[in-house]
């Protein structure tokens, strides 16, 4: 399993959260590398991607700095996936279902000791024979005891968790952005390198506790998200 995406997203929550101050530069790649225990090219790959989407900008033998907060506004809500599709056939192939030792990244976005058990699920969804959701989902193995014995290509995850395994989740939140795919992406929705598309992460709670992180890219030329409100 690829590394880098974790690395990348914890880097990613800490510069939304203000965590590295602006003007300062981040880490060296030398310094990531030893913090996530990876090899400098993988800090790098991480560092690249970031800054392909806007978080970070280089000066050469300066370093790495933040570009600054980014701007959120909105209230959104992304409704299970058989009512994205409604009136199409769905379905869904799971790609990866199994167990992990969750490594330095997985621990800091899981919020778990380096080691403990992870649930490492990745599917893609489809409408008829089109695929249009790719889902990497990581779950507190601890919490979700007895989960990989459902079959996840036909059932909810989220049903089996609060409903058959009786996990309470009591908060998610979620963020919503723009992206180009990257080559695994773009052949697992059959679509040419650097299409745009939606990217959608989600974090859901027990209590204090994150039960799941999960990763969706969503096919931006088949999807439109809207909503409606009072002003």
């Amino acid at each position: 399993m690829a590394k880098y995406p974790l690395i990348k997203s914890t880097l990613k929550e800490r510069l939304l959260s203000s965590h590295y101050p602006e003007g300062l530069p981040l880490p060296s790649e030398p310094q990531l590398a030893k913090e996530f225990e990876v090899s400098r090219m993988t800090a790098r790959r991480a560092i690249d991607e970031l800054e392909r989407e806007g978080y970070v900008y280089r000066i050469q033998g300066a370093g790495t700095f933040p570009t600054g907060k980014r701007f959120r506004q909105g209230v959104f809500r992304v409704r299970p996936f058989k009512e994205w599709a409604r009136g199409a056939e769905t379905s869904t192939r799971v790609l990866q279902a199994r167990i992990v030792d969750a490594t330095p990244e997985m621990g800091i976005v899981m919020q778990i000791p380096v080691g403990d058990g992870v649930i490492f699920i990745h599917r893609v969804r489809c409408a008829g024979d089109e695929p249009l959701v790719i889902e990497k989902r990581y779950i507190n193995a601890e919490m979700a005891q007895g989960l990989l014995e459902h079959n996840l290509a036909v059932e909810s995850i989220h049903e089996v968790m609060v409903e058959k395994l009786g996990i309470s989740m009591t908060r998610v939140e979620q963020s919503l952005e723009a992206v180009n795919l990257r080559q695994e992406e773009a052949d697992l929705l059959q679509v040419p390198l650097g299409t745009a598309a939606f990217l959608i992460r989600r974090t859901s709670y027990s209590g204090v506790k994150r039960v799941a992180y999960i990763n969706y890219w969503v096919r931006g030329d088949r999807y439109a998200f809207q909503d409606s409100f009072e002003p």
